[in-house]
């Protein structure tokens, strides 16, 4: 199982993506996008794309893993 990570796309080249952060990501062969487009990345792949609704919510939740769980004894 992979696990992908949405980011925001803050310019794009011929086949790569600037993405949050200013790293630079390889844009898979059926991925398209646009500055300000959210798309899924893989280790330095870009794998699929989001809409802005979707890439936000996936966050929220990615943050919310970060929070310590507290279990009833």
């Amino acid at each position: 199982m992979c696990f992908t990570i949405p980011y925001r796309v803050i310019d794009v080249t011929k086949n790569h993506a600037i993405i949050e952060g200013g790293r630079k990501v390889l844009l898979g062969k059926e991925v398209v996008v646009k500055k300000g487009e959210y798309i899924r990345v893989q280790g330095s792949v870009a794998v699929g794309k989001l809409t802005k609704t979707e890439g936000l919510k996936v966050r929220k939740l990615i943050k919310s893993l970060n929070t310590p769980v507290r279990f009833n004894e």
